[in-house]
């Protein structure tokens, strides 16, 4: 029952994402999406709307396994406005987002 409720409370504890392992997700995702719009640019029979859903469940992977990995949010800044704006950008702007989001934390890292 304890177990139930640290996962219910979002006290669960799992390792953190690493930068490099969120650079090598966000690498996949991206030559995903490459193959995906050559197959609907090369070939009649795929879909061309296939690559446009892929490109937001993309983003929302992104979301999920590598910003919440990566981001702890600072209790002051833990708005409502503050998080579903950045998280929106991330998930319309991915490809763009975050290299930019990688790029900060490696000089905040290593700097």
């Amino acid at each position: 029952m304890s177990g139930d409720m640290a996962d219910r409370n979002g006290d669960q504890h799992t390792p953190p994402m690493t930068l490099v392992k969120g650079v090598g997700i966000y690498a996949v995702l991206v030559v995903g999406m490459v193959v995906l719009i050559a197959l609907a640019s090369g070939f009649v029979w795929f879909s061309g709307v296939i690559p446009f859903f892929a490109y937001f469940v993309c983003g929302f992977l992104m979301n999920r396994l590598v910003l919440r990995g990566l981001i702890e949010w600072h209790p002051v800044y833990n708005t409502i406005q503050n998080v579903s704006s950045s998280k929106l950008r991330s998930l319309f702007f991915w490809p763009v987002a975050y290299p930019g989001l990688f790029f900060r934390l490696a000089v905040v890292k290593h700097l």
